[in-house]
C-alpha cells in the first residue's frame, strides 16, 4: 500500500477517509515493531565497585624487571585448557594509572576516543549504582554480592585488545585474589604496591560509609588515607624515580604519622586592582586530623567538615579555597615560624630542607588547570556547577585525599542537586 494513497485526501471517498485513522495507527504499530528492542542489564543482588591503579611507578633502568603498571581485570575468570584467561564475569582492558583527581560525575564515559582507562568502570558502559541517600554514585559498577575472584593481568601498553596480544603477553599474571563483597555496599578498590623493598604488590578493599552518615548540605567533607608502600619514605632518593604529576613537596613522600591542618583562603582585590589570596585569621590552621600509613587494615578515615563560606554579596556562591598542611609530629604551621605562612607556597631548597616531614596541598576550582602537567592546583573541596537559576552554585562534596609514594590524589563525591533552569 501506497503512502500517498493513504493519507492524500483529494479525492478520497468518504470511506478512504474513515479509515484513515485505523490505517496510521497499524503503520505507526509496524513502524515502532520494526525497531530494535533495547534491553536493559540488571544485577540481582549487587554490590558496588569503584577500581584504581595505583603503580605509580614509571620503569627505567632501575626497575626494568618489574611489570608494566597497565592491566586487564577479570572477575571471576574463565580459562581456556592451557590456563590462559579468555572471559569472565567482568573483564575490564586496558585498566591505566589512575588520574590525579577522581571527579565526582562521569567524567570518563563517552568523552574520549581512548581505549586506556584511568578506573573502573570510567568508560566501560556497564549497570552503575544507584543514587543512595541522596549521593550520585554512577562511578561505582554493580556486580553480584558474594565472594569474588580479582585476577590482574599485566599487559603491553596499547590500545591492542587483550584477547589479541601474542599468546605469551596474555600469562603474565600481576595480583590474584579473592575478596567478599556485601550486597548493596560500597567499595573502593586499589591497585598498590604494599612493600617498596620487596615489590609486593595487593588489593586493598575499603568499604565506604558515605552515604550512611548524617551529613548536612551545609558542609563539606573530607578525609585523608596515606596509602604508600612501606619502606618508600625511607628508600634512598635514587630510587624515588621522579615520574610526571607529582607533587613537589610530596616527591620523597611523607612520614608514616602526620598531622593534618587547614586554613581557608579568600581572593580579593587590592587597590592596584591584583588579586591578593588572603588567610581568614580564624579559619587558619584548623587542626583537621591525623594521618596514618595504613595499607592492612582498610577503613574508613574520621571525616573534617567545614561550612560552605560564601561570598559576602552573593549568598550562593563561593570563592574560598582550602590550603592543607601536613606535618610530621611536633610541628605546627601556626606555632613554628620557620614553616612559610599560608598560603605562601615554600620552594625548592625550602622544600627540600623538610624532606618527607612535611608537605601542602592546594584546592582551587578557579586556579585548576587539568591541561598544565606541573600545574600546582588541584580542584575544590566544593563543586561550583550551574544549578536552578544560579549559574555557579557552590554545593559541599564528600572528598577523599590519598597519598601514594610521591604521589597525591583526589576523589569527590557529590548529592544530586537540582537541574539548571536556562
Amino acid at each position: 500500500m501506497k503512502i500517498n494513497n493513504i493519507i492524500g485526501f483529494s479525492g478520497r471517498t468518504k470511506k478512504a477517509i474513515y479509515g484513515f485513522p485505523i490505517i496510521l495507527l497499524l503503520l505507526i504499530n509496524s513502524l515502532f515493531s520494526s525497531c530494535e528492542k533495547i534491553e536493559y542489564n540488571t544485577v540481582e543482588n549487587p554490590a558496588y565497585i569503584r577500581v584504581f591503579n595505583n603503580m605509580t611507578y614509571t620503569l627505567t633502568l632501575q626497575n626494568k624487571d618489574e611489570p608494566q603498571p597497565f592491566f586487564c581485570m577479570f572477575i571471576d575468570p574463565e580459562f581456556d585448557e592451557t590456563g590462559k584467561p579468555i572471559s569472565g564475569l567482568v573483564v575490564g582492558d586496558h585498566l591505566d594509572k589512575r588520574n590525579l583527581y577522581a571527579a565526582p560525575n562521569a567524567a570518563h564515559a563517552g568523552l574520549s576516543t581512548s581505549k586506556f582507562n584511568p578506573e573502573y568502570p570510567g568508560k566501560e558502559l556497564v549497570p552503575t549504582a544507584p543514587i543512595l541517600n541522596g549521593f550520585d554514585l554512577t562511578n561505582w559498577a554493580q556486580i553480584p554480592a558474594g565472594k569474588r575472584r580479582f585476577l590482574f593481568m599485566a599487559r603491553p601498553i596499547s590500545e591492542i585488545p587483550f584477547s589479541q596480544l601474542p599468546d605469551e603477553q596474555q600469562r603474565i599474571v600481576f595480583l590474584d585474589t579473592t575478596i567478599d563483597l556485601s550486597e548493596r555496599e560500597v567499595y573502593t578498590l586499589h591497585i598498590l604496591q604494599k612493600d617498596f623493598k620487596t615489590k609486593k604488590n595487593g588489593l586493598y578493599v575499603r568499604q565506604e560509609n558515605f552515604h550512611k552518615q548524617p551529613f548536612s548540605d551545609t558542609l563539606s567533607y573530607v578525609n585523608f588515607y596515606n596509602l604508600s608502600a612501606k619502606g618508600f619514605v625511607d628508600a634512598d632518593e635514587q630510587f624515588k624515580t621522579p615520574v610526571p604529576n607529582t607533587i613537589q613537596s610530596f616527591q620523597y613522600g611523607i612520614v608514616d604519622t602526620v598531622n593534618v591542618f587547614l586554613t581557608h583562603i579568600q581572593p580579593q582585590i587590592d587597590a592596584a586592582g591584583k588579586i591578593q589570596h588572603l588567610r581568614i585569621p580564624k579559619l587558619s590552621y584548623q587542626f583537621a586530623g591525623s594521618v596514618i600509613r595504613e595499607l592492612d587494615n582498610p577503613k574508613v578515615a574520621s571525616y573534617y567538615s567545614f561550612p560552605l563560606i560564601h561570598n559576602s554579596n552573593n549568598k550562593i556562591f563561593s570563592s574560598t579555597w582550602q590550603f592543607i598542611q601536613f606535618c610530621k609530629p611536633p610541628l605546627n604551621p601556626r606555632l613554628n615560624t620557620f614553616i612559610p605562612e599560608a598560603p605562601t607556597f615554600p620552594r625548592g631548597n625550602t622544600v627540600r630542607s623538610f624532606r618527607s616531614n612535611y608537605g601542602f596541598l592546594k584546592f582551587d576550582n578557579s586556579q585548576y588547570k587539568p591541561s598544565q602537567s606541573d600545574n600546582e592546583f588541584f580542584p575544590g573541596l566544593t563543586a561550583d556547577v550551574h544549578s536552578g537559576i544560579y549559574n555557579p552554585k557552590t554545593f559541599g562534596l564528600v572528598s577523599s585525599i590519598e597519598i601514594v609514594n610521591s604521589h597525591v590524589f583526589l576523589m569527590s563525591v557529590q548529592r544530586k542537586f537540582p537541574q539548571p533552569i536556562y
